[in-house]
């Protein structure tokens, strides 16, 4: 793989990141003043959190699915 690929990837998947925890904290300023802002940043920081899953390196998609797992079992188990 070309190594300016992997590092264009990277910068991708940080950026993405960057920009949902910006979105999320300015939803959090904006939510008392703007209803339609506030919305409009929630959309972006969806968004953006889907991109940066998509773009994460493969251990860090690995760690993510591993933890889902888990939380999921010990949800079914203390459920039943």
């Amino acid at each position: 793989m070309n190594f300016s690929f992997v590092w264009v990837k990277k910068m991708w998947f940080i950026a993405s990141l960057i920009a949902a925890v910006a979105a999320v904290w300015f939803y959090d300023k904006v939510e008392r003043f703007s209803e339609e802002l506030a919305i409009a940043l929630l959309a972006l920081a969806i968004l953006s959190l889907v991109f940066s899953l998509f773009s994460a390196p493969w251990q860090i998609q690995l760690l993510l699915l591993a933890g889902t797992l888990s939380y999921r079992s010990t949800k079914v188990q203390s459920t039943r």
